[in-house]
């Protein structure tokens, strides 16, 4: 009987990981998102929208939206944002039946940069944050703000970096200061003991 050989293991040679995505600054949007349709609401083709703005009191103004992925452009007859702040009922000119309504429940809601109001001064839009430059105030480049996640007390940002991944709470003590012409985000990293 001829002698049987072991089979002989080789390690397996690792691909080098892939480099993080690592966001450029694109131009600026024409549409932002205000939120989606969460179902209708009565009999008369109103609509629930949840909304993703700190300031719906500037929604009063708003004319045109704009429906789902193909921003379909619908006129505006009434928003009215609830006490909650995080929800409004929105009556939109030739949505008539709740039928209709219902149909358009899950559908992000756009609506022209242009038609909202000025933010406070201090305050930015999401956009105009992606892709900035996060160096530390020693000029030590930390890598590039990718994602921003909101969270109940304040917003996390991730830097991402040849170094790989770093979260930065969006607080005055770690952002100290952010310079959208030259495209920077100064920050100080919190110690941890």
């Amino acid at each position: 009987m001829p002698a049987t050989r072991k089979p002989v293991r080789r390690p397996v040679a690792k691909e080098p990981a892939a480099p993080p995505v690592i966001p450029e600054r694109g131009p600026d949007p024409k549409r932002l998102s205000l939120g989606w349709i969460t179902g209708s609401h009565g009999l008369r083709g109103e609509f629930r929208m949840f909304m993703i703005t700190n300031h719906p009191e500037a929604l009063h103004e708003v004319r045109i939206l704009y429906l789902g992925e193909v921003q379909e452009p619908w006129e505006v007859r009434r928003i009215h944002p609830l006490p909650d702040g995080k929800e409004a009922i929105v009556r939109l000119v030739n949505l008539a039946t709740a039928e209709e309504a219902a149909g358009l429940r899950g559908k992000q809601v756009w609506v022209d940069r242009e038609a909202l109001l000025p933010l406070p001064a201090g305050e930015l839009y999401h956009y105009q944050l992606i892709g900035l430059d996060v160096v530390e105030e020693d000029g030590t480049l930390l890598g590039r703000l990718a994602e921003i996640i909101e969270t109940g007390a304040n917003d996390v940002y991730v830097v991402r970096g040849l170094a790989g991944e770093i979260l930065l709470p969006a607080i005055n003590e770690v952002i100290r200061d952010i310079d959208l012409e030259t495209g920077k985000m100064t920050v100080r990293q919190q110690q941890y003991y």
